[in-house]
C-alpha cells in the first residue's frame, strides 16, 4: 500500500519551515501572483528556489499554485512564471484555468499539473476526463463522502488529493461569485472577502448561515490511505506556522499510529477553530451540526503558552528519511561507510581514514554505533548501523564522525539529484485575442431555473434552456408550441452520474439535442451521447486559451465569465462562439448544505426547494434548490438589455430567470427587444468595473 502523503499550506518562509520539520512530506505555496491566497506573504523568485532547496535536501515535495483564473492581458505573464518555477525545480503546478492548463502543458510537457480544488471536478467521470488531459492529480471538491471519494479513486489511475483539515467554504470552491459581485473582489482570483462569515439568516435562523465550522478527518487518514488517496492536504497558507506545525504534528500521529495523544488535539483546536470542527460532509450528514462562528473563546483560546508549546514541534529538523549503515575497517586500509535508503532507492559509498593497529584495546562496536547513529539535527533517522572490524584495529571518532557526514552529505546530493528533471520548453505563444468583430442580429436565449410558467413569447428565442427537473411531457408540450428546448444540467453533480446517465437516455429519445453544462465532468457524459454541447459561465471560460480548449473539446458555444468586463469579453479571440448573460439575478454561490437546515423552525425539506437568506443590511437573497445543492442569488437583476451595443461583439445573448412572474419575464423580453430599461431595480453587474 503506497504510504498517504501529508500536504501542509505554506504561505510564508516560517510556515514552510514549520510543516516540514513537523514531518509533512510535500508543500503547497504561491508566488507572489497567480496564487488563489492573495494575502499570504508568499515568496518571491529568490524566496522560491531557496524554499525548494530546502525541501528537496529533506525529500519534501513543492507544489506550487497558480490556482486563479488568468486575463488575457495576463496570460503571458502567467506563462513566464510558470517557465520560471519549473527551472527552479517545483514538483507540480497546481492549476485552475484550464485555458491556462492546456497551454503550459504544450509548452511544459514533462511539468506534472494538479487541478486545482477550484475545477470543481467532483465526480469520477471528471477525474477521468482530467487524466485524460494529461493531468497527473486532481484536488477534490470538500463537499465529497467517503464513498464518493472512494468511488472517484476506483475510476482511473488519476492521483487524488483530498482536504483533511482546514477551512470550509459554504460554496463549492470555484463556484462562488458572492465577493466579486458584492464588491469585485473574485475568489477565483484570490481577492475573497469572506463575505460567507458575515451575518446571514434564513427564517429563524442561526444569524450566521452561511458559515461553516472547519473540516477535520485527520482521524480517518488510514482510512483514505486504504482506499487509494494519493495526498492529505491541510488547508491554511493564511495561518500562522504554529497552526501548520500543529495541524502536520497531529496528521503525523494519526497516520503513523492509528491514534493522536489528546493534547496535540487540544492544542489544534486551541490554535484555530470555528466552535470546533466538522466532518460531515466526509461522514455524509450534512446538517446544523456542520455550521459554526469563530467565537471569543476560539480566537482567546491560542494563547502565548499554547504557542510556545507548538513552536517546540518545529525548533529542530524532523528525521524522515530512514537510512541503514554498513561500515567496514580493516587494519591499514581506508575505512568504507555505505548508506542505503530503506526504500533501496538510493546506496553511496565514501572512503575515510585507515583502520590503525590497536596500540591499547580495538576500537568497539558499540562505539561506532554509537557515533553513526548520531545524525543530530539532520533529515536522516538511523535505523539500522552494521559493522565490519577486523581484530586489533582502532579508529579515533573524529574519523567515524567525519565519514558519518562526508556520507551523509553524499547521500543530500543523490536525493537532490532525484529531483532534477529535464524540461523542454516548447516555443508556443498562447493564441491572439481582440480580433471579434462586430455582430449583427445577436439572437437571443433563455435559461430558466424554474420550468413552470414560461410565456410562449420565449420561443422566439433561439434556444431555451429548461432545469434537468423537468418532466418529460412539459418539455414534450414546449416542443410541440414551437420552443427549441435544452436541457441545463445541475451545477452539482455528487454521486448523481448514474442518474444524469438515465436522464440523458430519456432526453435523447425524446429528441432533445442542447445540453447546458455546469461542470467540466459533465463533458464526458454529453459525449456519450453525442448532444450538442453548451458551455455555461460556471466553466469560467475567461481567456481565448479556455476558449480553444472548449472548442476542441467539441464544446459547441460557451458564455462568457461575468466576472469579465464588456470590453474584456468583447476582446476574447474569435475562433469560438461566445455569449454574454444580459439579464438575471446572478448566481452568488453554490452550496452542498442547504442554509435552511440552520434553521431552529424549517430544514432543507420544509424549505419546499427554496426560500430567503438575509444580510445584516436586510437585503434579502434568494435560493433554490436542485441536483443536491442549493444555488443562492443576487437580489436584484443584472441588466444590459438598453446597453446592448456593449456587447456587441458576442455570439448570443443570455438571460436568466429565477423567481420572476409570468408578466415580469414577459416585460424583460419586451424591454430587450426594445432597447430599453427595466422598471424596477437593477445593476450592471461587472460589466464596467470588473474583478481584482
Amino acid at each position: 500500500m503506497k504510504s498517504l502523503e501529508i500536504l501542509a499550506p505554506a504561505g510564508s518562509v516560517e510556515a514552510l519551515t514549520a510543516g516540514v520539520r513537523s514531518g509533512a512530506d510535500a508543500v503547497y505555496l504561491a508566488t507572489t501572483q497567480f496564487g488563489a491566497r492573495a494575502s499570504a506573504k508568499n515568496f518571491d523568485f529568490e524566496q522560491l528556489e531557496q524554499a525548494v532547496l530546502f525541501c528537496h535536501q529533506r525529500d519534501v515535495k513543492v507544489y506550487l499554485t497558480m490556482n486563479t483564473l488568468i486575463k488575457d492581458t495576463e496570460m503571458l505573464s502567467a506563462i513566464d512564471t510558470a517557465k520560471k518555477v519549473a527551472k527552479i525545480g517545483v514538483d507540480a503546478l497546481i492549476v485552475q484555468d484550464i485555458g491556462f492548463a492546456s497551454t503550459i502543458h504544450n509548452i511544459i510537457p514533462a511539468l506534472p499539473l494538479h487541478a486545482s480544488t477550484q475545477m470543481s471536478i467532483h465526480t469520477p467521470q471528471g477525474a477521468k476526463f482530467l487524466y485524460e488531459l494529461g493531468f497527473k492529480r486532481v484536488v477534490l471538491a470538500r463537499e465529497l463522502s467517503l464513498g464518493e471519494i472512494e468511488e472517484i479513486v476506483g475510476s482511473c489511475p488519476v492521483e487524488t488529493e483530498v482536504f483533511v483539515h482546514g477551512a470550509l467554504c459554504m460554496c463549492v470552491s470555484g463556484q462562488c461569485y458572492f465577493s466579486a459581485v458584492l464588491g469585485s473582489r473574485s475568489g477565483n482570483r484570490g481577492q475573497c472577502a469572506q463575505t460567507c462569515r458575515l451575518p446571514f439568516t434564513v427564517e429563524n435562523g442561526g444569524g450566521h448561515d452561511l458559515s461553516l465550522k472547519d473540516i477535520s478527518v485527520l482521524q480517518y487518514l488510514r482510512q483514505l490511505q486504504t482506499i487509494g488517496v494519493t495526498s492529505a492536504k491541510i488547508e491554511g497558507r493564511m495561518k500562522r506556522p504554529e497552526y501548520v506545525a500543529c495541524a502536520v504534528n497531529v496528521a503525523r500521529q494519526f497516520l503513523d499510529n492509528g491514534y493522536a495523544n489528546e493534547e496535540s488535539c487540544q492544542q489544534l483546536k486551541n490554535v484555530f477553530s470555528r466552535s470546533g470542527f466538522t466532518d460531515g460532509y466526509y461522514m455524509n450528514k450534512r446538517g446544523k451540526n456542520m455550521f459554526g462562528i469563530r467565537q471569543k473563546e476560539d480566537v482567546v483560546s491560542a494563547t502565548g503558552k499554547v504557542l510556545n508549546q507548538i513552536h517546540a514541534l518545529y525548533k529542530n529538523e524532523y528525521q524522515r528519511i530512514p537510512v541503514t549503515f554498513d561500515f567496514s575497517l580493516k587494519n591499514q586500509k581506508p575505512s568504507v561507510l555505505k548508506a542505503f535508503l530503506s526504500d533501496g532507492s538510493i546506496t553511496v559509498e565514501c572512503l575515510g581514514n585507515n583502520g590503525e593497529t590497536a596500540v591499547n584495546k580495538p576500537i568497539q562496536k558499540e562505539k561506532i554505533v554509537a557515533q553513526l547513529s548520531k545524525t543530530g539535527n539532520s533529515p536522516f533517522k538511523v535505523i539500522g548501523v552494521h559493522c565490519h572490524v577486523d581484530e586489533n584495529t582502532t579508529l579515533p571518532l573524529s574519523s567515524i564522525n567525519a565519514i558519518r557526514r562526508q556520507t551523509t552529505d553524499k547521500l543530500t546530493q543523490e536525493i537532490l539529484y532525484t529531483y532534477k528533471k529535464q524540461q523542454t520548453f516548447h516555443d508556443i505563444s498562447p493564441l491572439p485575442y481582440g480580433d471579434r468583430i462586430v455582430r449583427k442580429n445577436i439572437p437571443l436565449r433563455a435559461v430558466f431555473t424554474n420550468w413552470r410558467d414560461i410565456p410562449l413569447s420565449f420561443s422566439e428565442c433561439e434556444i431555451v434552456f429548461v432545469p434537468e427537473n423537468t418532466p418529460l411531457n412539459e418539455m414534450q408540450n414546449m416542443i410541440s408550441k414551437g420552443f427549441i428546448v435544452g436541457v441545463e444540467l445541475f451545477g452539482g453533480m455528487f454521486g448523481r452520474e448514474k442518474q444524469i446517465i438515465q436522464l440523458m437516455t430519456l432526453w435523447k429519445n425524446y429528441g432533445i439535442k442542447h445540453i447546458l453544462i455546469n461542470n467540466l465532468g459533465a463533458i464526458p457524459l454529453c459525449k456519450m451521447f453525442g448532444f450538442d454541447i453548451h458551455g455555461n459561465f460556471r466553466l469560467n471560460a475567461m481567456n481565448t486559451q479556455s476558449l480553444q480548449f472548449l472548442k476542441d473539446n467539441d464544446i459547441r458555444d460557451v458564455i462568457a465569465s461575468f466576472e469579465l468586463t464588456a470590453e474584456q469579453i468583447n476582446n476574447l479571440g474569435d475562433m469560438f462562439p461566445v455569449g454574454a448573460v444580459i439579464y438575471g439575478k446572478l448566481p452568488l454561490m453554490l452550496t452542498r448544505n442547504c442554509p435552511a437546515v440552520n434553521s431552529k423552525t424549517k430544514s432543507c425539506k420544509t424549505c419546499e426547494g427554496n426560500g430567503l437568506i438575509t444580510d445584516r443590511k436586510n437585503i434579502a437573497f434568494s435560493y433554490r434548490c436542485g441536483g443536491g445543492c442549493t444555488q443562492i442569488f443576487n437580489s436584484i437583476p443584472l441588466y444590459m438589455g438598453d446597453r446592448l451595443q456593449e456587447l456587441n461583439k458576442t455570439d448570443f445573448y443570455t438571460l436568466l430567470f429565477t423567481d420572476e412572474t409570468p408578466q415580469q419575464k414577459n416585460d424583460v423580453l419586451a424591454c430587450i427587444r426594445q432597447h430599453k430599461k427595466i422598471k424596477d431595480g437593477y445593476t450592471r453587474g461587472l460589466y464596467e468595473k470588473g474583478v481584482l
